[in-house]
């Protein structure tokens, strides 16, 4: 488990990140995507669930950041929107199985967390991935191979899902430039 103490001081010191853009990933395909509910894991202060909720979704998203999650309910309730936050940490935590249209896991690599993401989805359900690949360490953070895929990784573990769509390579996202593997991927 990472440090708590820093992924607190870290939500705790920004400005509003409930407020950053949504992945251009995410929002370019989520028309592809059953409507329904949706998980998003590793949420932050929520960039993607309060993008999900204000066009009508149900979002169960998780973090362990506490900062990070009472920054996500405030928006929400300011909102009103469906947002229901779990402070839990992932690599303890056990999913729902089969409850989900939509998982969305974005700049989160836990590699053990997979199986349990595909399980998640409902027949049918789509899993939206985007994560750092090893060329990311050309522009600078993340630097730790544990947080990079390699080339041809994240489709080769989703070779059990129906691949809609799947890219990688050097990107201009929301944020910059990045090195990024995008898969949208849906289970039989």
């Amino acid at each position: 488990m990472a440090d708590r103490g820093a992924w607190e001081s870290r939500y705790a010191e920004r400005g509003e990140d409930a407020a950053q853009p949504p992945s251009r990933f995410l929002v370019e395909q989520l028309d592809r995507v059953p409507h329904g509910r949706a998980l998003d894991v590793a949420c932050g202060a929520g960039r993607h669930a309060l993008y999900l909720a204000r066009r009508g979704w149900q979002v169960d998203c998780i973090d362990f950041s506490y900062a990070a999650l009472t920054r996500l309910l405030t928006a929400a309730r300011n909102d009103h929107l469906a947002i229901h936050p779990l402070a839990a940490d992932l690599e303890q935590y056990p999913l729902p199985r089969e409850r989900y249209a939509l998982v969305v896991n974005v700049r989160y690599l836990q590699r053990s967390l997979l199986p349990a993401l595909k399980s998640a989805m409902h027949p049918g359900g789509m899993l939206l991935f985007e994560t750092f690949i090893r060329d990311q360490q050309q522009l600078g953070h993340p630097k730790n191979p544990a947080f990079l895929l390699e080339r041809g990784e994240l489709a080769a573990a989703c070779a059990d899902l129906d691949i809609v769509h799947y890219d990688e390579g050097r990107f201009e996202t929301e944020s910059g430039a990045a090195f990024l593997a995008r898969m949208l991927a849906r289970r039989r």
